[in-house]
C-alpha cells in the first residue's frame, strides 16, 4: 500500500471513531439518562446494540483470519 493511501486512512479511521465516540456518549446521556423511556426498553436496546457490535468485530475477525489464510 502506498504511503499517502495508509495515512488516508488512518486519518478516515480516526475520524469514523471520534464520531462514533461521539455518538455513543450522546446515546448514554440522553437515552440511558431519560426517566421517561422504561428500563426494560432502555436496557434491551442497549443489549441488542452491543449484540450487533459483537458480532459485526467477530465477523470482520473471521474476513482477516480467511484472508490470511488463503495467502
Amino acid at each position: 500500500m502506498k504511503k499517502l493511501n495508509v495515512i488516508g486512512l488512518v486519518i478516515f479511521a480516526l475520524g469514523a471513531f471520534l464520531i462514533i465516540g461521539y455518538g455513543i456518549y450522546e446515546f448514554v446521556s440522553r437515552f440511558l439518562g431519560d426517566t421517561e423511556v422504561p428500563v426494560i426498553i432502555r436496557y434491551g436496546l442497549t443489549a441488542v446494540i452491543a449484540g450487533l457490535i459483537i458480532i459485526i468485530i467477530s465477523l470482520i475477525q473471521e474476513r482477516i483470519k480467511d484472508k490470511d489464510k488463503e495467502n
